[in-house]
């Protein structure tokens, strides 16, 4: 099932907040540091569990028990008993920890930032062609004030215009209705 694009762009922008939280904790070696950063990966686990995306919950499952193997006294590239400088790991494996989240969410965001993109550059490219054969005027797009009267509005094109049909059809291949809809809005609070 795919999910409103929206709703994954906002929380990954969620997600980074409490990354760049968690990360001027570690910038400032604040006390705090590690039991935020245990909060953090857990709040990334629940999410990608939910998401069914075991890749990225594997990625964040390995960095938490490397961390856990260097709590516990371990080193867990050497598998050796830490005798000294066990701070000192922790915080490299933290950073790498870090690192290694950071990449995830960027690109999880940049993937999906690009699809709203894409899809608003299609569907503005349709509004401006719609306004150049006289489809629609400013009256028509100060109509368009909620969900539902854009919903109607783009479900009444599709079933009329076998272009406009096929565009919807390309663009649920990428994205679901709802996201279609909030990038309608978009496009035409701009025209307002």
């Amino acid at each position: 099932m795919q999910e409103l694009i929206h709703y994954t762009v906002q929380k990954i922008k969620e997600l980074l907040e409490h990354f760049n939280e968690v990360q001027a904790l570690y910038l400032s070696k604040s006390f705090d540091f590690d039991a935020r950063f245990d909060v953090f990966l857990s709040e990334v686990l629940e999410y990608f569990r939910t998401k069914g995306n075991t890749s990225h919950e594997s990625e964040v499952l390995k960095i938490m028990n490397r961390i856990a193997t260097v709590k516990r006294g371990f080193n867990p590239i050497k598998m050796e008993k830490i005798i000294t400088g066990r701070r000192e790991l922790l915080g490299g494996f933290s950073f790498n920890g870090l690192e290694g989240i950071y990449d995830i969410l960027m690109e999880i965001y940049a993937k999906e930032n690009k699809k709203l993109d894409d899809a608003e550059e299609l569907i503005s490219g349709i509004i401006v062609s719609l306004y150049q054969n006289g489809i629609l005027d400013d009256e028509k797009v100060k109509e368009m004030n909620s969900v539902p009267k854009i919903e109607s509005f783009w479900n009444s094109l599709a079933e009329q215009n076998t272009a406009i049909s096929g565009i919807n059809k390309k663009l649920r291949l990428t994205i679901i209705p709802e996201d279609i809809f909030l990038i309608l809005e978009k496009v035409f609070l701009k025209l307002i």
